[in-house]
C-alpha cells in the first residue's frame, strides 16, 4: 500500500468560512466550494485562485452536479420556502428555480433531468423537463442522504435510523429494502441523541450495480438485493482512532467514488484510504492520527482521479491529493 503524507496543494479561500469542497467540474480544474454562510465559490485547483464568488446564493447547504457535468442543482431558501436552483455550468447562470419544501433541504442528488431532494417534509422527485415536482416519496420524512442512479431510474435513500431503500423513480414506490432500520437509533423527532454519527454517506455505483454506505463503517451491497450490504472491514485499525467522543461508532462516515475506475475513498480518523473496487487498500493519504485528530468533512474526485477534500474549520484549506496513476508512474 502506498503512503502519501502531504497533499499536492493546500488552497486557502479568503473570506470563506468553513469551506467545503463539494464537486469538481469536468474540466478537472474547477472546484465548487460551499461555505457555512451558504455562499458558492469556484476555485482553480491548479492555481488556487478564486474564480467566482456567488454571494447572491446565500442559503446553499446541499449541492449536486449531474454526471455529464452540464447542470448543477443547489438548495435554496427564498421567501420562507426551500427549494432548488438549477445552474447551467457552462455559463454559470441559474436556469430554473423550483421552490416547494417547507423545511431546509438536507441532501440533493442530480442525474440528467431528474433531481431528488431530502428534507423533513419528505423526499421529493423533480423532473426538470416539466419544471415541477413529480411526487414525494411516502414516509421519507427522516431521509437525510440520497443518491440517484445514473440511468435516472432509481434513487437510494438512507434515513436517520440507518435504513436504506431503493425506489423506482417512475412510480415513486420502494423496490426493495437494502438494509432495515436499526432499532438502537431513536426517531429523529425524539429528544434522544443519535448513538451513531451525524455525517453519513450513501453512494450509487451504477456501473458496478452496487450501493456504498458509510455511517461509522463502510458497507457495500448490490442494487439488485441479491448481494446484501456487508462491512468491508478492509481498513487497518489504528489504536488512536476508536470512537468518537460520546458516540459508539468508528468514524468512517465520509466516502467518495471515482466512477471511472471504481476506486473508493473513505475517511478514517482524518486519513483517507483509497480502496480498489473489491475493497482492498491501495493507498493512504495523510499523517497518522494523533491527539485531537479531525475527520474529513467532504470528499470528491477530479475526472483524472485526484482526490479533493476539506476539513471542518473556520478557515481550513481545501486539499488536493495525487491520483493513483501519478503515484505508480
Amino acid at each position: 500500500m502506498i503512503e502519501v503524507l502531504t497533499p499536492i496543494r493546500k488552497i486557502r479561500i479568503e473570506r470563506a468560512h468553513i469551506p467545503e469542497a463539494r464537486a469538481v467540474l469536468p474540466d478537472g480544474d474547477t472546484c465548487v466550494v460551499v461555505d457555512s454562510y451558504g455562499r458558492l465559490f469556484t476555485v482553480s485547483l491548479s492555481t488556487g485562485e478564486v474564480v467566482r464568488v456567488e454571494s447572491g446564493s446565500l442559503g446553499v447547504s446541499a449541492l449536486s452536479v449531474t454526471p455529464d457535468g452540464r447542470l448543477m442543482a443547489t438548495s435554496m431558501h427564498a421567501f420562507g420556502e426551500y427549494g432548488i436552483r438549477i445552474w447551467d455550468v457552462a455559463t454559470w447562470t441559474v436556469t430554473m428555480e423550483l421552490p416547494g419544501h417547507s423545511h431546509p433541504i438536507l441532501a440533493v442528488s442530480a442525474a440528467g433531468r431528474i433531481v431528488v431532494t431530502a428534507a423533513r417534509d419528505g423526499t421529493r422527485v423533480w423532473d426538470l423537463r416539466q419544471a415541477s415536482c413529480t411526487f414525494t416519496l411516502p414516509g421519507t420524512e427522516e431521509v437525510m442522504w440520497v443518491a440517484v442512479t445514473h440511468d435516472e431510474r432509481h434513487v437510494i435513500t438512507m434515513s436517520w435510523d440507518r435504513s436504506i431503500l431503493l425506489w423506482d423513480l417512475r412510480t415513486g414506490v420502494p423496490v426493495r429494502t437494502l438494509r432495515a432500520a436499526d432499532p438502537r437509533v431513536p426517531a429523529l423527532s425524539s429528544p434522544a441523541s443519535d448513538n451513531g454519527v451525524w455525517i453519513r454517506t450513501v453512494l450509487a455505483d451504477s456501473v458496478r450495480d452496487r450501493v456504498l454506505a458509510a455511517d461509522g463503517q463502510l458497507y457495500v451491497g448490490g442494487l439488485d438485493g441479491r448481494r446484501p450490504l456487508t462491512n468491508w472491514k478492509t481498513i487497518p485499525p489504528h489504536d488512536r482512532v476508536h470512537m468518537i467522543p460520546g458516540k459508539d461508532m468508528v468514524h468512517t462516515c465520509v466516502a467518495a467514488l471515482n466512477p471511472v475506475d471504481g476506486t473508493v475513498a473513505v475517511d478514517y480518523g482524518g486519513r483517507v484510504y483509497l480502496l480498489d473496487p473489491g475493497g482492498q487498500p491501495l493507498a493512504v493519504m495523510g499523517p497518522e492520527p494523533g491527539p485531537g485528530w479531525i475527520p474529513v468533512s467532504t470528499m470528491t474526485f477530479t475526472p483524472e482521479g485526484r482526490l479533493v477534500h476539506s476539513f471542518p474549520g473556520a478557515f481550513a484549506a481545501v486539499e488536493v491529493w495525487p491520483a493513483l496513476s501519478e503515484l505508480t508512474e
